[in-house]
C-alpha cells in the first residue's frame, strides 16, 4: 500500500500530500494532481486520498492538493492548482515522473477544468502561460455555471458573479485541451448536465475525449465502493458496484493514450 509523505513548498506549503506509486512499478511514472470536490466548502478524502491510493496502486505518483476554501474565493483555489502542477514537474518531490495529469471531482473537476483550458481571469494580473495538465480525468465535473441553480453560483461566487462566464471552462474549450475522461451517473443531477457538456464541448473542438454514464449513484459517489477514508465522510459513501467498474474503464483509457504503458515490475 502506498505510503503518504507530507509536502512543504512555498505557496502550496502543507497543502500537498503524496502517494508514490507502488513499489512494484519501475522507472519514470505518470503523475496525477488529486482534487477532491465539496463545493469549495471542504476537502473530501474519498476523493481525495481514496483517489490516490486507487492510482497509487495502477501505477501513477498521486499528489492530493487541499486548495484554498471559502470563504477565500477563486482564483486563490486556481492559483494553488496551478502551483500544485507546477511544484510536480519542478521535481523538488524526488520522485522520477513522466506526463502529469489531473483528476477533479465535482468542485476540483471545475479548477481541473480551468488549468486544462488554460483559463487566465481577467482580474488577474500577471499570469502568462499558466501550467496545463498532459490529460485530465473529470468526475462529475463543473463544466458550465449555468447549469447549476443561480443561488448555488451566487454563494460560490460572491461578488464575483459578474465572471461566472470566464469560470465556466467548458467555454474556453479548444483542439490544444489535454485528452480527456469524462464520467457521471444519471441519477446526478448536476454531475450528468456538466459531463454532457464537457463532452460536447471537447468534441465539438477536435480535443480527445471519452464519456461514461453509469446508471446508478448520487453526487460525490466517488470510487463508488462504499469505503470511508480519514475517519469521516461528508455523507454515507454509496457501494453501487457497477459505477464502481468507472476505475477499470479510466485504467484502460490511460493506457489507450499511452500514459499508462509500463506492467509492474516482477
Amino acid at each position: 500500500m502506498a505510503t503518504a509523505i507530507s509536502i512543504t513548498r512555498p505557496n502550496i506549503s502543507d497543502r500537498i500530500t503524496v502517494y508514490p506509486a507502488d513499489d512494484r512499478f519501475a522507472g519514470p511514472r505518470p503523475s496525477i494532481l488529486v482534487l477532491p470536490g465539496g463545493a469549495y466548502r471542504e476537502h473530501p478524502p474519498h476523493e481525495g486520498e481514496g483517489y490516490a491510493r486507487w492510482l497509487a496502486g495502477i501505477g501513477l505518483h498521486a499528489f492530493v492538493l487541499h486548495y484554498r476554501l471559502l470563504p477565500e474565493r477563486l482564483p486563490a483555489p486556481l492559483e494553488d492548482t496551478r502551483a500544485g502542477l507546477a511544484y510536480i514537474r519542478d521535481g523538488d518531490h524526488g520522485l522520477d515522473t513522466g506526463p502529469v495529469g489531473v483528476i477533479g471531482s465535482s468542485a476540483g473537476g471545475h479548477l481541473a477544468g480551468l488549468v486544462m483550458t488554460g483559463t487566465v481571469l481577467s482580474t488577474e494580473n500577471g499570469v502568462v502561460d499558466p501550467p496545463r495538465p498532459d490529460f485530465a480525468i473529470l468526475a462529475y465535473a463543473l463544466a458550465d455555471l449555468d447549469l447549476l441553480p443561480p443561488v448555488a453560483v451566487e454563494g460560490l461566487l460572491g461578488d464575483l458573479v459578474s465572471l461566472k462566464d470566464e469560470l465556466s471552462p467548458a467555454r474556453h474549450v479548444d483542439a490544444s485541451v489535454c485528452p480527456t475522461f469524462v464520467w457521471a451517473t444519471a441519477q446526478d443531477p448536476p454531475g450528468l448536465p456538466n459531463a454532457l457538456e464537457w463532452a460536447r464541448a471537447l468534441a465539438e473542438a477536435g480535443a480527445p475525449v471519452e464519456l461514461h454514464v453509469y446508471p446508478r449513484g448520487g453526487h460525490g459517489i466517488g470510487l463508488a465502493d462504499g469505503v470511508e477514508y480519514g475517519g469521516r465522510g461528508h455523507k454515507v459513501i454509496a457501494h453501487e458496484p457497477h459505477t464502481a467498474t468507472w476505475t477499470a474503464a479510466c485504467e484502460a483509457w490511460l493506457r489507450a493514450e499511452g500514459f499508462l504503458a509500463a506492467e509492474p515490475v516482477t
